[in-house]
């Protein structure tokens, strides 16, 4: 089930540089951290540092500084980059947040498996950096007020229908993904240095690591062990086929296939590897390259 944006309803504030929606999330991310997390020294909205201006700032008893920074309108790739590296240089982690019903985002998100759906330059990007998650929060209206949700990550993968390539249309750059939703436990934060960039995350779990966990517990119930290699083949596509039944719906195959063959790292799982790989292929080669009138 898709998001209903609830942006119509949402009223413009007075200050033509921030919207309801971004001053909304701002606060609750702020109250909600400063909450969870008794390590922080140091908090503050509208943080400035020379040419940047933070949303959120914390600073914990380690001495790490986090900043957060919540994006509801369009922002580039490099942009993110940059900013990201500049709070960085600083020695400031960041935590970047997306509006799910913004402007920043390729189609609206939400808390759910979907498939084929717009994908930002700038979403790509952050799941980069992120090791395979963004972060997303969205408003919705209850009791007669507007409430930020809980957040949560969302793990892009590729669709079964089309082509991974950046698409255009008109003035809009995206790709096609298909999308698996990750719970967040709690609002604690962690900071976490992947490769150059200094990034600030919740204690969610990856998307596909969640999977390869669950596709473990189909191959131990359905005993997907044999010392003799010749039932490898007969075995890989009985088990691919039962996986495909059961979870397709709401991962897709080619997310499926990545964890299968990430499963068969276990030596005790005797599956085969080359035929996942050739149903693979045969999967890209159907993608399409055009979008024709798609417009999710």
């Amino acid at each position: 089930m898709k998001s209903k944006s609830l942006n119509y309803l949402i009223p413009e504030m007075e200050s033509k540089s921030e919207s309801f929606a971004h001053k909304t999330i701002k606060h609750w991310f702020y109250n909600k951290i400063l909450e969870n997390n008794p390590q922080v020294i140091e908090a503050s909205l509208e943080k400035y540092f020379e040419t940047r201006r933070a949303d959120v700032y914390f600073k914990f008893n380690t001495g790490q500084e986090i900043v957060v920074e919540i994006q509801n309108s369009p922002i580039t790739s490099k942009e993110i980059t940059l900013r990201t590296k500049d709070y960085n240089n600083r020695g400031i982690y960041v935590l970047w947040v997306f509006y799910g019903d913004g402007k920043g985002v390729g189609s609206p998100k939400s808390p759910h498996h979907l498939k084929d759906m717009k994908i930002s330059p700038a979403e790509i990007r952050l799941h980069q950096l992120y090791r395979g998650r963004v972060y997303y929060v969205n408003i919705q209206y209850q009791e007669e007020k507007f409430q930020p949700t809980k957040p949560y990550a969302l793990h892009f993968s590729f669709s079964d229908t089309f082509s991974p390539i950046l698409f255009r249309k008109r003035f809009d750059s995206f790709f096609i993904r298909n999308v698996n939703y990750t719970f967040i436990p709690n609002w604690i934060l962690f900071c976490a240095n992947y490769g150059n960039y200094k990034i600030a995350r919740f204690y969610d779990r990856n998307a596909k690591s969640s999977l390869v966990e669950l596709l473990r517990g189909f191959a131990i119930r359905n005993n997907i062990f044999c010392n003799n290699s010749f039932y490898k083949i007969k075995n890989t596509k009985k088990f691919y086929k039962l996986t495909c039944n059961v979870i397709e719906d709401e991962y897709g195959k080619n997310i499926i296939i990545d964890a299968l063959i990430r499963l068969i790292e276990n030596k005790n799982y005797i599956l085969n590897k080359k035929y996942l790989v050739k149903i693979k292929k045969k999967l890209n080669k159907k993608v399409k390259t055009k979008i024709g009138k798609y417009s999710s």
